[in-house]
């Protein structure tokens, strides 16, 4: 594709966003403006320099606080003390120092440049255990005005064709939604019926998480497959290479190189770095953005994913009950291995930290006490029965209540009607105006449970016309609660009353319903929650692996900032593709 109209296409797991799309802009008209006038634009005066600096400024702060964290001895240290890279290293130290206290701009340019120097200083050559990881922060923070130097090499190597260059952001499909309850039971039978163990209660609630809605994103490497085999013609000629900036999954890996791509009919086609091996039991691939897809495609990833069944049916069979060690999927770069010794005590304490969590449940459930007020509210009973008024208690915010109502709210108590589900709660605000009867008007809040272990209300379902819902819909659960309030100008929340008036007027309230219905507000509250327990997940294990890799001393560094675990963590991803690859890239004098 390099003499015609060559395309990147770019995908994300939680897909792209608009910052990658602007970004993706930016660079498609630089591109293609060096490759027309094959004129290298100066660094320091170069806008797209500054655009690139912004957008991985925070993937830059990490490795920055890294250097900062350890010492100037330990810096110079990790470099041949008979190079220029000791004293190098010694400046991008003093320059972290200051970055830390003042974080400029201009000093974090300059701690790049830096650290793009010391790209072939040698490593000491008896390096401290450290050593390893700070040649590594070094390099990954030099890396973007690497990446930089490439991109300006390229477009004037390859200026015939990336004149005419094309960057792509592709959409996500929407994520599937599932009911845990159902996903428990598909698990079960399967398992009966490939006689296979029944997994435990603790067993599936830590492989599909606390919440009772599961969301089945798919993954950027299969976005990018079906993309390149349904959207583009028979000419095409695709590379080879799903270039990731971690290594794939284990479903992604077994899939590629089974499928067999409809241009070569060769398996394998699509390459990537290699998988580390996890499968994650939440894993999708969809073909609902492509409707017409050739009959083929569709044989192939039904033969692959058949194939894949098979396999993974054989070895749960045959694997051993023995957790394995972790493999790094993260930055983090860290594969938990050693002797069976180590093994054994790293399984023991995860086993105690489990058990030690699992009694302490009870204590992080929220607690409501301190009462406020009791307020007349609207009760949809979940049964059908005809709404009505009842007086229910406010509290104060609890501080620890895991909903999205700020902390300015008073809190209604509706334990008495959802149990157990009492904070798996959803609400949303309503404006109401222009009513026939003037008391009408206010500022209400609709309540609902998002938990499906409470029915969908039939109320509602009646309102709508709905007879039954299907599997994956998603309604609104137990009964359904209307409260109203009022804020002043200093934003104080005030609990009010709901007007008597209210039931002989209910026509705002079915449009209220109805809107909500049509804009899928119960499915939008399940992706939101979805989204951040996901997000949590994959911060509790970034959190595991990169504390695991730290040292004593940096773990008492750790201690003297609050938070930075959380952060280090937060914005972790996996480095080294083109290194896992063997690629060698342009020529580093080029560079």
């Amino acid at each position: 594709m390099l003499n015609k109209e060559p395309t990147v296409y770019v995908a994300k797991n939680g897909g792209v966003e608009d910052a990658d799309k602007d970004l993706a802009r930016s660079l498609t008209v630089w591109i293609r403006a060096i490759a027309v006038t094959t004129k290298r634009p100066t660094i320091e005066n170069d806008a797209m320099w500054a655009k690139l600096l912004n957008y991985y400024k925070q993937r830059l702060d990490i490795y920055a606080a890294q250097i900062a964290s350890s010492s100037e001895l330990e810096v110079a240290a990790a470099f041949d003390g008979g190079s220029d890279g000791a004293a190098l290293a010694r400046e991008l130290h003093g320059l972290s120092v200051k970055y830390e206290a003042d974080e400029s701009v201009a000093v974090l340019q300059d701690m790049v440049f830096a650290a793009y120097s010391l790209r072939h200083e040698p490593a000491s050559a008896t390096p401290a255990p450290s050593g390893r990881r700070l040649m590594n922060s070094v390099h990954f923070l030099g890396r973007l005005r690497s990446a930089y130097e490439a991109f300006k090499e390229a477009a004037i190597v390859f200026r015939t064709s990336f004149a005419k260059l094309n960057i792509v952001c592709i959409e996500a499909p929407p994520a599937r939604l599932l009911s845990k309850s159902l996903v428990s039971k598909r698990v079960e039978a399967l398992a009966r019926e490939h006689e296979i163990p029944q997994p435990t209660k603790d067993e599936l609630q830590k492989s599909l998480g606390k919440a009772s809605e599961l969301s089945t994103p798919c993954h950027a490497e299969m976005q990018l497959l079906i993309h390149l085999e349904c959207s583009l013609g028979p000419s095409a000629k695709p590379f080879p290479y799903l270039g990731c900036s971690k290594k794939a999954c284990w479903l992604c890996h077994e899939l590629l190189s089974r499928y067999k791509d409809k241009r070569t009919d060769t398996k394998g086609f699509y390459q990537t770095r290699g998988s580390h091996g996890r499968v994650y039991p939440l894993w999708n691939i969809t073909l609902a953005a492509y409707p017409q897809a050739d009959h083929r495609i569709r044989l192939d990833l039904s033969a692959s994913l058949r194939g894949i069944e098979t396999l993974m049916f054989e070895r749960l069979r045959t694997v051993s009950q023995d957790r394995l060690p972790a493999v790094a999927e993260s930055s983090a770069n860290v594969t938990v291995t050693g002797g069976a010794l180590k093994r054994r005590a790293l399984a023991k304490s995860r086993v105690a930290e489990s058990t030690k969590n699992s009694k302490g449940a009870e204590s992080q459930i929220p607690t409501l006490k301190d009462s406020v007020c009791s307020k007349t509210c609207m009760r949809i009973p979940a049964n059908g029965e005809p709404p009505h008024l009842l007086s229910i208690k406010f509290y104060e915010h609890p501080g620890d209540l895991p909903g999205h109502e700020p902390v300015t709210f008073r809190i209604p108590d509706f334990g008495a009607f959802w149990n157990a589900s009492n904070f798996d709660r959803a609400h949303r605000r309503v404006t109401v105006e222009a009513q026939p009867l003037a008391e009408l008007n206010g500022e209400y809040l609709l309540y609902w449970c998002r938990s499906d272990a409470l029915p969908p209300n039939e109320c509602l379902m009646s309102l709508l016309g709905l007879q039954s819902l299907q599997a994956d819909e998603h309604f609104w659960h137990g009964d359904v609660f209307i409260t109203r309030y009022r804020e002043d100008g200093e934003f104080e929340f005030h609990c009010e009353d709901v007007p008597r008036a209210s039931l002989d007027n209910m026509e705002w309230i079915k449009t209220t319903i109805r809107a909500f219905w049509d804009r899928r507000e119960p499915e939008n509250e399940i992706r939101s929650w979805q989204k951040v327990d996901a997000l949590n997940e994959k911060l509790s294990a970034d959190k595991e692996i990169i504390y695991s890799k730290m040292s004593a001393t940096e773990r008492e560094k750790l201690k003297k900032v609050p938070g930075m675990l959380d952060f280090l963590a937060f914005i972790s991803s996996d480095d080294g593709a083109t290194d896992q690859r063997g690629w060698k890239g342009f020529s580093s004098d080029s560079l």
